[in-house]
């Protein structure tokens, strides 16, 4: 007892514990990351080098703890992280996604995360009792022992300098606030900060955006269009992609029902994909949204009256700012507290209330779904349990088996309440269509790197091939059929779904404005297949086979028979 109680009271004992836990998520990342050999030594040294001597900045060290406890923050997160996904650093996405996720999916994830959560909270959390213990003792380091570490730490650290250095001349993809940690946990989370205080900013830095929008054809000709995004569904659990699962009971009896067999989500993260679905970003710059409106607003300019009804929850995101230039805007969760749960079938009875006032005219409907995220058993009602067993214990990949009878499961509801709409929409009888896809995919231990999830630091194949639907009434196909044409013979062309849906929808709809581009528009004979393209974490467009796609997603694209470069 005496001893350990030395231990605990010796502050070279806790100077070196602090070492250890600033440069742990280095250790981890030296055998996770893909870099060169270079990169992964400078990820290293120089860290160990700068930690080994602040930590002698002090006679405690308890006290430059604090001073650097951020970095110890960033590390702890960083290894939940790669307990996650298995590899990268903390991205701008994570941090941003921390600021818009809401409570209750917030403790969805963090229900499954508890492993990582543990012991990163008992590591950690006993590094900060020591640094207490440090601050409170009596005892001191010797000017002796500090002046020893401070002999090693300095070369250590002029040595990575140096490395990184070189590094920077020898491997031009090599870049320090990308690849050395902490240096890029901290380098994106400024990155992040301006990039939510610029969203919080939108009010101001779009009010005076048009789209100059105008409708050619007559206003007395009635027509409905709906866009419907869907959540977290992934192409390859739709029957209507050969799934060997009937998934898609209801959308597979539908008559003029186009299935896009090779399209892709430019993001794999909802709070940027679903804004460039609901606007032109996907096909432009993507910062190009900070001052500018969305899709819906077109349609206002056009003439069209315009409703968004959402099962997700306000996050003072885009999607919030974009769902809310609606004529009529219903966030369904507002109704709830936090820990309450909405079936998107009520999605259904609020598009069955705006239609059954619907008296002609021109109207535009966009429904954001919950569909199929995490955790899946909570999506669907008891009769839409339709594989089972399906009570998910933990998110596990013993427990696969379950997870993916409970997501075949919310596809199956997503799927009832997409034809639902459809068939509501077509009783109409007039002029009408409504475009399907979801804003992203998901991984669900589908190889053995065991990922789960999605908004990983690198996306995979499972996490950006996602379902792209196009319906018309017989009513549009008999007044249209050029643009019917152009639709069917486009169907097994690669596209990225962020980049045509706007411009699609704009030209079924038969609006102009200078923002909307033919050779993006599915249902245009002047349509042009384009580069696909996939927004990383600094938002830069890359193309796919620059995004961190393994040779695992590369087969997965091959063997689906859909291109790649």
């Amino acid at each position: 007892m005496k001893r350990l109680k030395h231990i605990f009271s010796d502050q070279r004992y806790i100077y070196w514990l602090f070492v250890f836990l600033a440069i742990l998520p280095n250790i981890f990342m030296f055998f996770t990351e893909s870099t060169s050999m270079l990169t992964r030594i400078v990820q290293i040294v120089l860290p160990l080098g700068f930690f080994a001597f602040a930590f002698t900045l002090a006679k405690k060290p308890g006290k430059p703890f604090w001073c650097l406890f951020w970095f110890m923050f960033v590390g702890a997160f960083q290894i939940v992280l790669l307990w996650l996904y298995g590899e990268s650093p903390i991205a701008v996405d994570m941090f941003l996604n921390v600021l818009t996720t809401n409570p209750g999916e917030a403790t969805e994830l963090l229900s499954n995360l508890l492993v990582a959560v543990i012991f990163v909270v008992l590591l950690y959390g006993f590094g900060i009792v020591m640094s207490i213990v440090s601050w409170r003792s009596k005892n001191t380091l010797s000017d002796r022992f500090c002046r020893r570490q401070r002999i090693w730490s300095l070369p250590v650290l002029a040595l990575g300098a140096i490395l990184m250095i070189i590094n920077v001349f020898g491997d031009r993809g090599f870049k320090a606030q990308d690849d050395v940690f902490p240096i890029n946990g901290t380098y994106n989370v400024g990155i992040a900060i301006n990039r939510f205080a610029k969203q919080r900013n939108y009010e101001y830095t779009s009010q005076n955006f048009t789209y100059q929008a105008t409708n050619l054809r007559q206003d007395s000709v009635p027509e409905i269009y709906v866009l419907v995004i869907g959540e977290t569904s992934r192409a390859d659990n739709w029957s209507l992609y050969g799934y060997n699962r009937n998934t898609n009971p209801g959308t597979s009896k539908l008559n003029n029902l186009m299935v896009y067999s090779d399209a892709i989500t430019m993001s794999n993260t909802t709070h940027k994909s679903v804004p460039m679905l609901m606007s032109c970003a996907g096909s432009e710059q993507y910062d190009s949204l900070y001052y500018r409106k969305g899709i819906i607003t077109a349609y206002k300019e056009a003439g069209y009256q315009t409703a968004f009804y959402s099962n997700q929850r306000r996050n003072h995101s885009f999607i919030d700012a974009f769902g809310s230039e609606a004529h009529e805007v219903k966030f369904l969760k507002d109704k709830v507290s936090f820990a309450g749960n909405i079936y998107d079938d009520e999605l259904i009875d609020c598009v069955k209330q705006r239609l059954d006032n619907y008296n002609g005219g021109k109207l535009f409907i966009v429904v954001h779904m919950y569909g199929s995220h995490f955790n899946y058993k909570d999506r669907y009602p008891k009769n839409d349990a339709v594989f089972k067993p399906d009570n998910v214990i933990s998110a596990e990949k013993v427990y696969r088996k379950e997870l993916i009878n409970a997501y075949d499961n919310s596809i199956v509801n997503t799927d009832r309440v997409l034809s639902s709409i459809i068939r509501m929409v077509d009783a109409n009888g007039v002029n009408s269509a409504v475009v399907f896809t979801s804003d992203h995919g998901e991984d669900i231990f589908d190889d053995n790197r065991s990922r789960f999830l999605h908004a990983s630091p690198l996306p995979t194949y499972y996490q950006l091939r996602v379902p792209l639907l196009v319906w018309t009434s017989q009513v549009f196909a008999n007044n249209y059929p050029d643009a019917v044409a152009q639709l069917k013979a486009h169907k097994a062309i690669p596209v990225s779904t962020n980049m045509v849906v706007f411009h699609t929808l704009l030209d079924m709809s038969g609006i102009y404005s200078p923002y909307k581009k033919d050779a993006l528009s599915l249902s245009n004979k002047g349509f042009t297949p384009q580069k696909r393209l996939y927004i990383n974490d600094h938002n830069e467009m890359l193309p796919l086979d620059s995004c961190g796609l393994k040779q695992l997603d590369i087969d997965q694209f091959r063997s689906h028979k859909l291109q790649f470069p």
